[in-house]
């Protein structure tokens, strides 16, 4: 309209008229015209650019769902570390990333796949029984839909009821069938395929689980070169910290962050946006808190064993709760 009241103020050109036609999204401004000698308008900014929307993936019946995820549990779909299921920070676009996850939205009750965010999310569950294996990925793309953040987590659940009917979850620890489907992200195998982790971190943080104060014991590795942040969790009742906190890496439910290997700096950067930048001053290196060096952690965990790291008890204050 701006273009068409300027041109009527404007002297009388013979020939054909020119037609601009703009069309304009929330997140793209295109400008369309015929090729003719007129100028096109140019805007004075350029808004940030979203991928187009991809076209719709089915979703997988619930059976054949339920055992693709543990295929994908199993052998992590092929591929290393720090691609997760096929998903390659600094890699995958989004289009294919939600090509592989979407089809799990059979087996999630959680999930958000939405155009006005740069993230999806989704928690597919293999349950049997009064079990639940629960699994979350998401992630983050940039401007151009690649992906520049892959987070999963999994972790085993005993279900069951409250007295008003409301469903509960309770943790548990070091299952053999949990241990056994999710072996490949273990501490052992991490390691066994990365190599000495550059540093091993511990920490100690109160709870209130399985209907009674305890602790979680984390162990995190870091492999910045790799793109990849670990955590392994283990869970202790508070009355039996005697003289020192035990963890035994596998027994424990799994997170990880991973991001575009071969950019050390950007890898700190990064992590410390996520919730990792907030708890690690609870942290404590693993050299202070027990008496193993990273490469005698690495030499004792990098094999499938049931040996566990100790701490001395006066090291980690009990908080108030």
């Amino acid at each position: 309209l701006f273009v068409a009241i300027v041109s009527g103020c404007a002297q009388p050109v013979q020939g054909t008229p020119t037609l601009f036609l703009v069309i304009s999204t929330a997140s793209v401004t295109e400008t369309i015209a015929p090729k003719t000698a007129t100028p096109t308008l140019t805007p004075s900014a350029t808004r940030t650019r979203i991928p187009a929307t991809p076209t719709d993936v089915p979703t997988l019946p619930v059976e054949n769902a339920r055992q693709r995820l543990l295929d994908l549990l199993a052998n992590n779909g092929n591929c290393q570390l720090p691609c997760l299921w096929g998903i390659t920070p600094g890699k995958s676009n989004y289009q294919e990333t939600r090509g592989i996850l979407m089809p799990f939205s059979s087996l999630a009750e959680n999930m958000s796949f939405d155009l006005s965010y740069p993230g999806d999310y989704i928690e597919p569950e293999y349950i049997e029984g009064d079990f639940r294996l629960k699994s979350t990925v998401s992630y983050l793309y940039d401007d151009n839909g690649i992906i520049s953040r892959v987070h999963f987590r999994v972790v085993e659940q005993q279900l069951s009821k409250d007295e008003y009917g409301n469903q509960l979850a309770t943790p548990i620890y070091g299952s053999p069938e949990f241990i056994q489907r999710v072996e490949y992200y273990s501490l052992s195998h991490l390691m066994s395929e990365q190599g000495i982790p550059t540093s091993v971190m511990i920490s100690r943080e109160l709870t209130y689980e399985n209907n009674r104060w305890s602790f979680l014991i984390n162990i995190v590795v870091l492999y910045p070169n790799q793109g990849i942040w670990a955590k392994y969790t283990t869970w202790m009742d508070k009355n039996e910290v005697g003289s020192g906190i035990r963890s035994c890496p596998v027994n424990a439910r799994i997170e990880m962050n991973l991001y575009p290997p071969r950019n050390p700096d950007s890898f700190y950067a990064l992590l410390d946006k996520t919730d990792w930048g907030v708890t690690k001053v609870g942290y404590k290196p693993l050299e202070e808190a027990t008496s193993m060096s990273v490469e005698q952690f690495y030499e004792t965990f990098r094999q499938p064993i049931d040996k566990c790291i100790e701490s001395p008890s006066d090291l980690w204050p009990t908080p108030e709760r």
